[in-house]
């Protein structure tokens, strides 16, 4: 797999302070984006938001110690692009999960910054290998800004001559404290599918919390969601643009040890809030048609000593 020099992309997009290309494990490059609001990693495999700090607080997101930085295997954490389906492929299992975008490398197109906003463009267009999973021509831009607040983009531009159907989410893992101390507000009265138990048509009738292996997805609901950490004494607000699914994660106990990637315990310190568009909520775009699927992170925490 093959990246550019990582010099080449600091001579030709760093910027002291605020761009910086540098090369992580096994090679793979990462651009770090800094300013007055905080900082953020990218790797360029995988198009792949690896961290995000607000300046003066904890970590937003949550990168496993057992992930696995090697091409061809994603990354445990952070937040990972999938596309262009969202789980299993279905009709062929045996494709990657989640799609292929999160492990392929992916090109620093530009970069851009202005006294308040840091930000890159990464992109992902088709080639021999992508056609030997899906058959569409397509192009990826990942824009990725720092602000106030973090925000990513995910932009897909049908380049073929034919329609094509997408599910997609950027598959955000956040940071807790405790997971026993978790509730996750804004999908009050929405309906969700259960995939631990493989039934449909549930209701969510208070906060979301976690005492047990949990994956639901929601389907039509544009709402935001607010990860009350009473651990950490913060809230995490996740906004979308372009989404009709949230899915909320966590593996819990018997599942974590399942995952080669995935400390055993590491569940009690995360969870996922995606931003997605799911089977009930595909995407098809026409021709020379595009779609933006955007999610914006902000929080309000207490930096401890």
């Amino acid at each position: 797999m093959d990246f550019p020099d990582t010099a080449l992309l600091n001579s030709r997009f760093g910027s002291p302070g605020k761009i910086a290309c540098r090369a992580g494990e096994n090679g793979l490059p990462i651009i770090a984006i800094a300013n007055g609001s905080g900082s953020c990693e990218i790797s360029l495999y995988g198009g792949h938001v690896l961290s995000y700090r607000p300046a003066g607080h904890l970590p937003v997101l949550f990168m496993s110690k057992a992930a696995r930085f090697e091409p061809g295997h994603p990354i445990r954490g952070g937040i990972p692009v999938c596309w262009p389906w969202f789980g299993p492929h279905p009709t062929a299992p045996a494709l990657p999960m989640h799609g292929f975008a999160r492990i392929l490398p992916w090109s620093l197109a530009a970069t851009d910054y202005t006294s308040r906003s840091t930000e890159i463009r990464l992109v992902l267009t088709d080639s021999e290998q992508t056609h030997a999973w899906w058959p569409h021509r397509f192009h990826l831009t990942l824009r990725v800004a720092l602000e106030n607040a973090l925000k990513v983009e995910l932009t897909t531009r049908n380049s073929d001559k034919e329609p094509f159907t997408f599910t997609e989410a950027l598959h955000s893992y956040f940071t807790v404290r405790q997971i026993m101390d978790v509730t996750v507000r804004g999908l009050e009265g929405a309906t969700y599918s259960d995939k631990v138990t493989g039934t449909d048509g549930h209701l969510q009738e208070t906060p979301v919390v976690v005492r047990q292996e949990v994956d639901r997805v929601y389907e039509n609901t544009e709402t935001e969601c607010v990860i009350d950490d009473a651990g950490l004494g913060r809230q995490i607000v996740v906004a979308k643009q372009g989404s009709r699914t949230t899915v909320v994660w966590n593996p819990w106990i018997a599942k974590s040890k399942r995952m080669p990637d995935f400390g055993d315990e590491e569940y009690t310190r995360m969870i996922c809030v995606e931003t997605a568009n799911d089977t009930g909520n595909a995407v098809t775009l026409d021709p020379g048609e595009s779609h933006t699927l955007a999610a914006v992170l902000s929080a309000d925490m207490k930096a401890e000593a």
